[in-house]
């Protein structure tokens, strides 16, 4: 095999509660993650040596700052591995959007690399190595759902209920996600909110658990970048059963029982400054 060509997903956050700062800078998180079928294409290649990256959306780094290649290289260190590898990334999810594209690129890389080099490399070394990309990145190594705690590299898939849609707007501003947590207030009382996962496998219980999820950084995103609520408030408007903003923002979901409805919601908020997409989750 000299070639492989791989979808690279995007994830929503179902909740993410930040619950301190911790010691290595980073923050404690406990997040609710479901990958929907909103996709980037990577294409790898086997080269002589090294790593090459290229990408068809202007803002995307085609360099060494690109996660996709810092995670590629580090297996290629790891394994001392001589032969190397070409990839280029349609992009498809927005950059800085909340939705973890590079993430998921980087994830998607890291599987390409073992399987187009053929790698015995175990799946806890992998994680690892996601580990050491970012904080997203372990979580694009499973397929579906999983609760993610620690700074991110604590994953444990579940199963929870997927048959809805989605319809992610994106309005066209980028929001840093350090700036975002940097200045997020962290109540000192704070704890995890009890959540029982194993009611959130059928509809009607995932349903009456949603309207008490909370994403703990809309709050300060949303005084800086106050389209975020409006979205927010026109797709509960437009009978969204949740609405939510992904990660750190700045793209904001509506969960929806029915196609027709996410169709129709969709088009209604299409316009020239924003990229809306229907979207569903991806299945445990």
């Amino acid at each position: 095999m000299d070639k492989l060509i791989l979808k690279s997903p995007a994830k929503i956050n179902l909740f993410l509660e930040v619950l301190k700062k911790r010691e290595d800078g980073y923050h404690q998180i406990r997040s609710l993650m479901q990958a929907v079928d909103l996709c980037d294409e990577l294409i790898l290649e086997k080269r002589p040596k090294g790593v090459v990256i290229s990408c068809d959306h202007p803002r995307c780094p085609a360099d060494e700052t690109n996660l996709a290649f810092k995670a590629a290289s580090l297996l290629l260190q790891e394994e001392k591995e001589d032969q190397g590898v070409a990839i280029h990334i349609t992009k498809r999810i927005p950059i800085s959007a909340g939705l973890g594209g590079g993430s998921s690129n980087a994830a998607t890389a890291l599987k390409g690399v073992r399987q187009l080099l053929e790698l015995k490399v175990p799946d806890c070394t992998l994680h690892k190595l996601a580990a050491r990309v970012g904080s997203d990145v372990p979580f694009f190594l499973y397929s579906g759902q999983a609760l993610v705690q620690g700074r991110g590299e604590e994953v444990r898939p579940i199963r929870i209920y997927g048959g809805y849609w989605l319809v992610l707007v994106c309005p066209g501003i980028e929001v840093s996600t350090r700036w975002a947590y940097q200045n997020v207030k962290i109540s000192l009382t704070k704890g995890s909110r009890d959540v029982n996962f194993g009611n959130l496998r059928d509809a009607s219980g995932f349903f009456a658990a949603l309207p008490h999820f909370e994403n703990d950084l809309e709050e300060v995103v949303s005084k800086r970048y106050p389209i975020t609520r409006r979205i927010k408030d026109s797709l509960e408007n437009f009978g969204a059963v949740k609405s939510s903003m992904s990660g750190s923002g700045p793209t904001v979901y509506g969960v929806f029982e029915q196609k027709p409805q996410a169709e129709e919601v969709a088009r209604k908020l299409l316009r020239g400054d924003w990229q809306v997409f229907l979207t569903r989750p991806i299945p445990g």
